[in-house]
């Protein structure tokens, strides 16, 4: 075995052994790369069998090269009881720019998506959301190894992701002629967009621990039961709204998200709260549209994406 295998074996054993049995033993080990992630990082499934003082098991992690934002962010959520998968090795080191191979819980992999119950999973996610949320609101000082999602962050996401694959799309006959009446509605959005943003950076009252990439990629289902938020490299402190408006899609879903918080004894005025996710929806749309702008002709997962992205920045997104 390599030196490269060998460091993941010892990872697999420690893991396991922390989290699923302090005395198993690994049998075997099946493992499958399943290639680069969008920032370029290693991510391998591997299916164990393990033997445990009750006879043998099966079990699915994940290793993969992360950052150490991402490990101390999962790991800090894990802590709280938040629904996210555990991870090892659990750092709690300076933030840096240097990867590290860590492992995760596989969430999914016992998942039958052909065999869900929507509306309650909806339920769950919006709770779990809520419970990120509220836990971390007012840990501005204890998270400050958090960048704070500001404007320079906004401005730096529109330019790098939406404004260069907005101007090819507008170029190309076939989206001219699907999403034309559309296009008017972006570029004006587009123009005061930063401007509109400052509003909701600024209010501090929303400030808490964020995911910031809340695409539907990162939320996952596990074991048909539970919803799990993953990839917390992008995770910042800022404006909860940053999130929000890319989880909820009906009005129920708002006023289940408003609850939950309130349990926490977290309260948004009603006009506070309508202001800042009608702003907020139209930037989340701007921003996660990018991808979908380059594929919605070939795939129609990306097309039903691109299209809720509109209608997000037309603030048509939320339904009754």
């Amino acid at each position: 075995m390599s030196e490269a295998g060998q460091e993941i074996q010892r990872l697999l054993e420690t893991t396991v052994r922390r989290y699923v049995d302090s005395g198993a033993a690994i049998i075997k080990v099946d493992s499958t790369r399943l290639g680069l992630g969008f920032q370029a990082v290693d991510l391998t499934r591997h299916h164990l069998l393990i033997e445990t003082a009750k006879g043998t098991e099966e079990l699915s992690l994940i290793t993969k090269v992360a950052t150490a934002l991402e490990q101390r962010v999962t790991a800090h959520l894990y802590e709280q009881g938040a629904k996210v998968p555990f991870i090892w090795p659990a750092t709690g080191a300076p933030i840096s720019e240097e990867r590290s191979l860590v492992c995760f819980q596989d969430v999914d992999y016992r998942t039958d998506y052909g065999k869900l119950d929507l509306e309650r999973l909806q339920q769950c996610e919006i709770s779990a959301l809520a419970d990120i949320h509220g836990k971390n609101r007012g840990l501005r000082h204890e998270l400050s190894w958090l960048l704070f999602a500001d404007l320079s962050h906004i401005t730096d996401m529109l330019h790098t992701r939406f404004r260069p694959q907005w101007e090819a799309a507008k170029l190309n006959e076939a989206f001219n002629e699907e999403f034309g009446p559309y296009i008017p509605i972006v570029e004006a959005a587009a123009r005061t967009i930063i401007d509109d943003m400052v509003t909701v950076i600024k209010d501090e009252t929303t400030h808490t621990l964020i995911h910031n990439d809340l695409n539907p990629g990162n939320v996952l289902v596990h074991d048909n039961q539970e919803v799990f938020f993953i990839d917390w490299e992008e995770a910042r402190y800022g404006s909860l709204f940053l999130d929000l408006p890319l989880r909820c899609r009906t009005t129920q879903q708002v006023l289940q998200y408003r609850e939950a918080l309130s349990v926490q004894g977290f309260e948004l005025a009603d006009a506070q709260f309508t202001t800042l996710f009608s702003i907020a929806s139209r930037y989340l749309g701007l921003r996660f549209m990018s991808w979908n702008l380059g594929a919605w002709m070939d795939n129609a997962p990306a097309k039903a994406d691109l299209i809720r992205y509109l209608h997000m920045v037309a603030n048509e997104s939320l339904h009754t």
